[in-house]
């Protein structure tokens, strides 16, 4: 019979220490890059049984969950009478962090797209057996770097003649859990280890001599990773039962539906 020796699992985060990033891009259409710096979690789990027993079909790998994407900007005309807008995407919607369309757990699922092997999720082939040393260890690993564009200009729609406001603010906070999972042939989830992560951005904009949109300060630009990290569920009332939940929407289909837009005409907004 083959089991998980769980005293041997691991579970290791790496970040490279730098901040995220607000970039100008020329587009078109012209707007700035929100990216952040790059997170690999690295993971291991020990199966073991005796010489020659089956473990195709074992598969190990990570369910993401983001539970917080606050994303909206403000923008704010040349003058108040210009008016000012907000744009919004901003939601507290529990999602299943995967390749769209997928209909997997999985945060790189097997079947729709994702990376698969010991760079990826990690489903052991048919034929693998558990070596003379009466153990197998079966690695995987999670690579993300989460970011957001948002446009320099957009015409208030309320405003006689539609002038153009131009982006004053934005905030970015993507909050995660992520989970080392394992899954039996049959279908069993173990939920191993955990730790959760986020990512902010936080920058306001200003209109130059020349009339373009340009940089500003930065008021919040924040990687925070979980270290180290936790055996077992998260056990956190947010998402405990909704761990491997399918009916959970896929998190890049939430963050691309269209924005609320309130407009405004004066500065209210902005």
């Amino acid at each position: 019979m083959v089991t998980i020796d769980v005293p041997k699992t691991t579970l290791t985060m790496a970040v490279p220490g730098t901040k995220p990033t607000v970039t100008a891009d020329p587009g078109p259409p012209v707007g700035f890059a929100f990216n952040s710096p790059t997170i690999d979690a690295n993971g291991s789990i020990r199966l073991k049984g005796t010489a020659g027993d089956s473990v195709a079909g074992w598969t190990l790998g990570f369910v993401q969950l983001k539970y917080i994407g606050t994303n909206h900007s403000r923008y704010r005309g040349a003058t108040v009478r210009d008016g000012s807008i907000l744009i919004t995407h901003s939601n507290q919607i529990v999602c299943r962090d995967t390749d769209i369309g997928s209909t997997e757990v999985w945060y790189d699922s097997l079947n729709s797209g994702g990376t698969t092997g010991p760079t990826g999720t990690n489903k052991l082939a048919a034929g693998t057996v558990i070596p003379a040393t009466g153990f197998l260890d079966v690695p995987a690993h999670l690579f993300d770097q989460p970011s957001r564009w948002w446009a320099s200009v957009e015409p208030n729609p309320i405003v006689t003649g539609h002038p153009n406001n131009f982006l004053h603010y934005t905030v970015v906070e993507l909050l995660f859990c992520t989970m080392l999972v394992a899954q039996e042939p049959g279908g069993k989830f173990h939920l191993l280890k955990h730790f959760y992560w986020n990512v902010i951005w936080e920058h306001t904009f200003k209109v130059d001599g020349t009339g373009a949109v340009v940089l500003d300060k930065a008021v919040r630009l924040q990687q925070n990773v979980q270290r180290p990290s936790h055996s077992g569920n998260p056990r956190d009332s947010k998402f405990l039962g909704k761990e491997f939940d399918l009916k959970l929407p896929v998190s890049n289909t939430v963050s691309r539906r269209a924005p609320a837009k309130i407009a405004a005409k004066d500065w209210k907004q902005g």
